[in-house]
């Protein structure tokens, strides 16, 4: 089963039994997904079978090295925030989906994703706004950062916190 039964709060909270048995998952994706790619059935029975919470993290995980290669080749560490306002609700609609095709319970999952698809149209319309897909744009503060931590320790600092921990 894709999902925990859990039936309280304190139920939500238990990494041993809300995530942990499922990491494995993460790990058998990959060539599961590459097994699967060319069968609309089979990528469907995967989705299904694996939890959503593992799937997402494998989503973020995917956009990791495209955000990292991009930012280092530009030298511009302002890659993520270009998805930044959309991905709260990819992953909400992602959700919301794995919620429907399973035919759980979805009012509320439905609610979540019209007001976080709205506010995302919101965050992206002002990013636009303020000109934050100009090329060449960049947030100012990892420009200040780079005058404070020498180039290394910024690398690192942009694989784990900006290209990994914002996506």
């Amino acid at each position: 089963m894709a999902l925990p039964l859990v039936k309280s709060a304190l139920a939500c909270s238990d990494f041993t039994r809300t995530v942990q048995p499922y990491i494995p998952q993460l790990n058998e994706l990959p060539q599961q997904l590459w097994h699967s790619a060319t069968n609309p059935q089979a990528l469907k029975q995967l989705y299904l079978n694996t939890n959503p919470l593992i799937s997402a993290f494998a989503f973020s995980l995917f956009l990791v090295p495209i955000v990292l290669v991009i930012s280092e080749v530009n030298k511009n560490y302002s890659q993520i925030d270009r998805v930044w306002s959309l991905l709260p609700t990819a992953y909400n609609l992602h959700y919301v989906a794995y919620a429907h095709a399973k035919g759980l319970p979805t009012q509320r999952l439905d609610s979540l994703a019209i007001i976080s698809s709205v506010w995302s149209a919101r965050l992206t319309y002002n990013y636009w706004r303020k000109g934050g897909y100009e090329i060449g744009s960049e947030d100012y503060r990892w420009e200040v950062l780079r005058k404070y931590i020498n180039p290394p320790l910024f690398f690192i600092f942009n694989v784990f916190f900006i290209s990994l921990a914002q996506s």
